[in-house]
């Protein structure tokens, strides 16, 4: 397990201590090992933690900031605070080659196989500094992928109510047939898509709220039946990107530098609750990008482990008002690794506590 194989070293390497006691009684009974069978009601299910073996290998780009450390030091976090002992552990494969071409063209998905195995011809496609491949490149994108269809997979089967999909590469700028941005094939996109040809599902929304836009998404997705994508994020900013006109199907909430946690909040509970409730999704998808923390230093946003967990707590009585539960957060961005890994336990913590009727988010100011 990576996080047994890691978490020792990584966590005297960045000082990382275990979380403080009023976080540990949150979690009661933190070490108890997952049932062997499964409640009948769907509310009592655990919540899925999905990844996959390749997630440690390196980045082909030396010193990149999408390095094997951003999952180490989430599974450091998780292992010092007793949280594995919550989640039911799912090691994937890759995704099915037909799932993957939901969302991509064959020719590029091809060309990124080739590419990875060295041909010339196919790595003329990535030659931008964060797109190079590397000879493991096109697994760990399809193993990546093939997670969130695992995921999307245990959900409608009822062995999990909900998932955390702790990936990488990330995928939210990967377009049709462009890599982009660390980002080689979108795994939000082809998790949405295959819940509708898989399970037949009428309406999915996929929420992006990492702080660069989620360009690819927004191109795969864009006008199709059936899907609405909802994205913030500071602009401008990497990708530098977005479609003219905005798709009839998508909404875009853009946010100045220096924009904080309300402000990100209140996109949250003023346009994507409203939305939600207009759309009524039969499965949430999540691109959780943890780069707007006030931490980071390649975005601007200045958002707390306190407005993820509320961000998480609205999103998840939403899932549970609509659709049954069913909700899949796929990891994107989050770069700075002690504020990406405190504020995937809080997420992770949001998701496997069932919310109450009565709870609001308050200001944490």
């Amino acid at each position: 397990m990576l996080a047994f194989r890691h978490y020792q070293l990584f966590a005297e390497r960045n000082c990382i201590r275990a979380a403080p006691a009023e976080a540990m009684m949150q979690i009661p009974q933190l070490n108890k090992r997952m049932p062997d069978t499964l409640p009948k009601d769907w509310r009592l299910l655990p919540t899925g933690y999905f990844t996959h073996q390749l997630v440690g290998l390196p980045n082909p780009l030396d010193d990149a900031p999408e390095s094997p450390d951003r999952i180490e030091a989430i599974e450091a976090r998780l292992m010092l605070a007793g949280l594995e002992g919550r989640v039911r552990r799912v090691e994937c494969g890759p995704a099915p080659r037909e799932a993957v071409l939901l969302a991509h063209d064959s020719q590029y998905v091809d060309d990124l196989e080739h590419a990875s195995l060295g041909d010339p011809e196919a790595l003329k496609r990535f030659t931008e500094p964060d797109t190079q491949v590397g000879e493991d490149t096109f697994s760990c994108a399809m193993a990546s992928a093939g997670a969130v269809v695992r995921a999307v997979d245990a959900i409608y089967g009822r062995s999990v109510k909900n998932a955390f999909c702790a990936v990488r590469p990330p995928g939210h700028h990967a377009s049709r047939s462009r890599a982009s941005g660390f980002c080689y094939l979108n795994n939000a996109a082809i998790g949405a898509l295959w819940a509708q040809k898989r399970w037949r599902a009428e309406r999915v929304m996929v929420l992006d709220f990492d702080a660069h836009h989620g360009d690819g998404t927004e191109e795969i997705l864009a006008d199709r039946p059936g899907v609405r994508f909802l994205s913030l994020f500071q602009w401008p900013l990497f990708p530098h990107r977005r479609m003219e006109p905005t798709p009839s199907n998508a909404v875009l909430s853009p946010l100045p530098a220096g924009a904080g946690g309300e402000e990100i909040r209140s996109v949250v509970e003023n346009v994507w609750l409203p939305e939600i409730d207009k759309f009524q999704p039969d499965l949430m998808i999540l691109s959780a990008g943890f780069d707007a923390h006030c931490e980071e230093r390649i975005a601007q946003l200045k958002a707390g482990e306190m407005d993820y967990a509320c961000v998480t707590r609205l999103l998840v009585e939403a899932s549970f008002a609509y659709c049954e539960g069913r909700l899949v957060s796929v990891l994107e961005g989050g770069y700075e690794l002690r504020s990406l890994a405190r504020s995937v336990f809080t997420h992770l913590q949001g998701l496997i506590r069932n919310p109450l009727p009565a709870e609001t988010c308050k200001d944490p100011n």
